[in-house]
């Protein structure tokens, strides 16, 4: 079982409704949960934390939830060492617009950028074509976590 810590960012609450679920899986599934209100890159560069799954919506413009915007900058700016952690993003949004999933888009190339493993592509779920995307992320985090834990 693995150290979870499980970051969401919501405009209407979509991605908080479907980090409680994500939570609610992986618990029962025996991993060790962190969920925080707040987020802060200490959290990140904490050696304990193993994998963090990053769940977000975005606004229209694309740009990060304003929970998430002091993490997010803190990642640009400060730069924290974060290469011991493994990485998924759960990216919601709408493809009518063009910035499409741009928020979970944006903190996985920061990410990325500063050393961490991603464990897979971001996992875009389209407002157009899902309506529960709590129903689809879960399982996809849980599947992306046990190939993590037990590579083939």
């Amino acid at each position: 079982m693995a150290n979870v810590l499980l970051i969401s960012g919501s405009v209407f609450g979509t991605a908080t409704l479907t980090a409680d679920e994500i939570e609610e899986q992986l618990t029962s599934a025996g991993h060790v949960v962190t969920r925080p209100e707040n987020a802060d890159i200490a959290m990140l560069t904490d050696e304990q934390q193993h994998i963090l799954i990053v769940c977000t919506s975005s606004t229209g413009n694309g740009d990060v939830p304003d929970e998430l915007v002091p993490l997010y900058t803190g990642l640009l700016n400060d730069y924290p060492k974060i290469i011991h952690l493994a990485y998924a993003v759960v990216a919601l949004g709408d493809s009518s617009y063009e910035t499409y999933c741009g928020a979970g888009l944006s903190i996985d190339a920061a990410l990325a950028d500063l050393g961490a493993k991603q464990l897979a592509e971001p996992l875009k779920i389209d407002a157009l074509e899902e309506s529960e995307p709590e129903s689809v992320a879960p399982d996809w985090v849980s599947g992306v976590i046990n190939n993590h834990l037990n590579p083939q």
